[in-house]
């Protein structure tokens, strides 16, 4: 299941050496260095290019971005969820954050980094030999797609940054504007539309640690609908465009939702399976390792978020912290719709204690209920390392899709579809309440 980071050590060390010679002085030495590879000698062949690629991809896991710091630290600390732990002063979970604080710092190059590495590659692959030109036209596309979906990160997180085409190639001369905001979001649905006709469409269908076409038109829907809404403003023609590509997707037949058990899928996700029936996940960051070998990629994906477990035995269900609760506000959505069994799954009934017994909680802790798709208990792996695990995050769903379908088309034409309530019903009829 975790093919794309198979030549990982071996990327991450040949960018790295990769970046130390961008970055150097022309005049430090005059000699041949011997310890590093140059771009020019590296690209050879398919093999070398795989290897980067694992090195573009390879951003998405990291702690700074979707193992910790993005996907939980900057992004769920909203009216729908809090974070349980008390004296967190200069966090930006607890909204406290000052100048000595570098969770945001850490995103920030976090993805520039992935950009820099992206860009490395587009520019020396076409000098590598591979004879076969869907397989280059397919690495470029992921590449393109990753560096495009970077910038899509930076710009929802802090509205106008540079867009970054070229190699840094010298870091004292590195500084670019900002690109205002609309403007950069324009380049990056161009660039996502030129990677749907590049990357895979067929071999990658049932592997979502891969970038597809379903893939790619699935996130240029996200993309359009953050363009024609605040604070863009680019109204219908985005909307139209959000609405084109979720139909593509949902016109692929290649998805489904998982029908019968609402937790199947999370419990999946959990335990390093591949749904090849339903294949609802249709994008997930993978995650490697337990840290118990040394060999792993760092993620806190079901340990300071998910299900509350206590147990620190190596031999257990795991030990997880679940610092982040269902606010009221997030139960009484449920509670509008008697009866959905999302809720239970999203803010779960029970805490495992020491002994890895349910523990439940009353029907006055509402609020004491943990963020629960991400459990701990579902996992494979043994022995448990305490901190970390390697749960996978979804990045894009076919629910996503299907419910930016309903919105795109209902805000496009002004008036719900019969496509957006099918769309929509969809959804609420999986999750066990009344269609609209």
């Amino acid at each position: 299941m975790k093919k794309i980071y198979r030549n990982l050590k071996t990327a991450v060390l040949a960018l790295g050496c990769m970046s130390l010679l961008l970055s150097s002085c022309s005049d430090f030495l005059d000699r041949n260095p011997h310890d590093f590879v140059s771009p020019e000698i590296f690209y050879k062949n398919e093999s070398d290019c795989m290897m980067a690629l694992a090195g573009v991809y390879w951003t998405l896991a990291t702690d700074h971005v979707y193992g910790e710091r993005y996907s939980n630290i900057l992004s769920n600390t909203d009216d729908l969820s809090y974070y349980a732990r008390l004296n967190q002063s200069g966090q930006v979970y607890t909204n406290s954050h000052n100048s000595s604080n570098n969770d945001i710092y850490q995103t920030w190059t976090q993805l520039y980094s992935g950009i820099n590495n992206a860009n490395v590659l587009l520019d020396n692959i076409d000098a590598a030999n591979i004879p076969d030109a869907a397989v280059k036209n397919r690495i470029k596309g992921e590449a393109k797609f990753l560096r495009a979906y970077y910038h899509f990160l930076l710009v929802q997180s802090w509205y106008e940054v540079p867009i970054r085409t070229e190699t840094v190639t010298d870091i004292n001369n590195s500084s670019l504007a900002a690109t205002p905001h609309a403007e950069a979001i324009d380049w990056i649905i161009k660039e996502m539309e030129d990677c749907i006709d590049l990357v895979d469409d067929s071999k990658y269908d049932l592997s979502p640690s891969h970038v597809k076409k379903t893939t790619v038109q699935g996130i240029l829907a996200r993309v359009c609908l953050w363009r024609a809404g605040s604070p863009s403003n680019g109204g219908k023609e985005f909307y139209e465009k959000a609405a084109k590509y979720a139909k593509a997707v949902y016109d692929s037949h290649k998805h489904k939702l998982y029908q019968g058990d609402i937790y199947a899928i999370w419990k999946n996700i959990a335990s390093d399976k591949y749904d090849t029936e339903y294949n609802e996940s249709m994008w997930e960051v993978e995650f490697i390792g337990t840290r118990v070998d040394g060999k792993f990629t760092y993620s806190r994906i079901g340990n300071t978020i998910g299900n509350w477990q206590e147990n620190t035995s190596a031999t257990g269900k795991g030990y997880a912290y679940g610092f982040y609760c269902g606010s009221l506000i997030l139960w009484d959505l449920f509670e509008k719709n008697p009866g959905d069994l999302r809720r239970d799954l999203s803010m779960a009934t029970y805490k495992l204690n020491t002994s890895d017994a349910a523990v439940y909680w009353k029907d006055t802790e509402i609020v004491t209920r943990r963020c629960g798709k991400y459990r701990r208990e579902w996992t494979t792996t043994s022995p448990k390392e305490k901190n970390n695990d390697q749960i996978n995050y979804p990045v894009l769903r076919y629910a996503d899709v299907l419910l930016m379908l309903a919105e795109a088309e209902n805000e496009a034409g002004k008036a719900p579809t019969d496509l957006a309530y099918d769309a929509i019903n969809e959804v609420r009829e999986r999750a066990g309440i009344d269609k609209v």
